[in-house]
C-alpha cells in the first residue's frame, strides 16, 4: 500500500509505482468513484474524441449479435 499526503487545495499526487501500474500518462482523466465507504480511482482509457473518430467505419447488416459472431469468425481464422 502507498500512502500519500494531501496538500493545499486538496491535491494528491498519484505515486509512481500506481502510476505506472494502472498505466496512467500525464494529461490523461482519471475518475474517484466512492465505493463501500473507499475512495476507488479509475482510470479512463477512451475519449469521447476517439469513439468519434472511429464511430461509423464498420458497417453490417443485421443485428448486433451477428455481427459479434461474425467478427469471432473472423478472428479465429486468422
Amino acid at each position: 500500500m502507498t500512502e500519500v499526503k494531501v496538500h493545499e487545495k486538496y491535491l494528491v499526487v498519484i505515486p509512481k509505482d500506481v502510476r505506472k501500474a494502472l498505466g496512467i500518462n500525464i494529461g490523461e482523466t482519471v475518475e474517484f468513484v466512492i465505493e463501500k465507504g473507499r475512495a476507488v480511482l479509475y482510470p479512463h482509457r477512451g475519449s469521447t474524441q476517439s469513439v468519434k473518430r472511429v464511430h461509423g467505419i464498420i458497417r453490417h447488416e443485421g443485428t448486433i449479435d451477428e455481427g459479434i459472431e461474425e467478427g469471432y469468425a473472423a478472428m479465429g481464422a486468422e
